[in-house]
């Protein structure tokens, strides 16, 4: 696990104290106590590894929030802050560093951030098999248009990219194009993917949703597009061209349950319209990544 970015003493602690496949995330914020994701669960983390007590935890300043993103940005800040505009930098091995702090504007538009107040380090899972559960519902005879609903850090990104392996590996084979605007899924170096993601997927990366989709069925030709965390208008609207088209879709939103989706007024055509012909809620009790229900296109539930 890259963790190199990192000050040295935690990132010694985190080779020494850690199981890097139990640890999902790392919260620093300035002036405050380390926290980690720890198999799902908060812990601080200090000298010795894991603790209950700020007091014993590594206590973060505002210059280490400065010099991780710098760290992070491969010493050129100017190069990445696009990226920094957007609140984040996806950096080798898909792991993205969230980044809060003071937002500067020019002209009605986010010019950077500066005085970082918080960074949050996500690392990306590869757990193969873990989609198992949604390959006869979304499948079922024929590859449906279906979405992931799921609360933040849930595992919907780790299923989907399982999802993506599964499906491009059956037969008959389906072209995928995989829409990975924050280089998560696919984690792509240099143009290849450092995770699994399967054979038959072309990448689009480093894109906002609508652009890549639309630019992708035009260009590569999909069969299925697999996508995460739909938010925007124009992602959803670029969703709807899509399946309008023929194109199956398999997408992910953040939202607590499938009665917080319906109250979200972006999702208003796609539901009306019944897009989706199924939906799968995931929980993170008891583990990250269950599946606590899936839909119909009427939100009927069937498992």
């Amino acid at each position: 696990m890259n963790t190199n970015i990192l000050p040295n003493k935690i990132s010694e602690t985190i080779d020494r104290k850690l199981n890097s496949d139990r640890l999902y995330e790392i919260r620093l914020r300035a002036n405050k106590a380390l926290t980690v994701n720890y198999g799902g669960n908060f812990y601080y983390l200090g000298q010795d590894g894991l603790c209950d007590l700020p007091s014993k935890a590594f206590n973060i300043s505002a210059q280490m929030l400065h010099d991780v993103v710098v760290k992070a940005a491969d010493y050129s800040l100017y190069t990445v802050n696009r990226n920094i505009c957007d609140g984040f930098i996806t950096i080798e091995g898909g792991i993205r560093v969230g980044i809060a702090g003071e937002y500067v504007w020019e002209n009605d538009k986010i010019k950077t951030i500066k005085n970082f107040s918080g960074l949050t380090v996500r690392f990306p899972h590869e757990i193969k098999g873990c989609a198992n559960a949604l390959i006869k519902p979304f499948i079922s005879g024929e590859l449906r248009n279906c979405l992931i609903v799921s609360p933040p850090a849930c595992g919907k990104t780790t299923m989907l990219r399982d999802l993506c392996r599964s499906i491009s590996e059956m037969s008959p084979a389906s072209n995928v194009l995989l829409v990975d605007e924050r280089s998560e899924m696919a984690a792509c170096q240099n143009g290849i993917p450092q995770l699994d993601i399967g054979n038959n997927v072309d990448v689009i990366s480093n894109c906002d949703k609508a652009t890549a989709i639309m630019r992708g069925i035009r260009s590569m030709n999909p069969q299925v597009i697999i996508t995460d965390e739909l938010s925007r208008s124009a992602d959803v609207e670029a969703v709807y061209t899509a399946a309008s088209s023929g194109v199956k879709i398999i997408a992910s939103v953040h939202a607590a349950d499938q009665y917080d989706l319906m109250n979200k007024t972006t999702f208003d055509n796609l539901i009306k319209h019944r897009m989706f012909a199924r939906y799968a809620v995931l929980s993170d009790k008891p583990t990250i990544g269950t599946v606590s229900g899936i839909y119909d296109e009427n939100f009927g539930r069937i498992y």
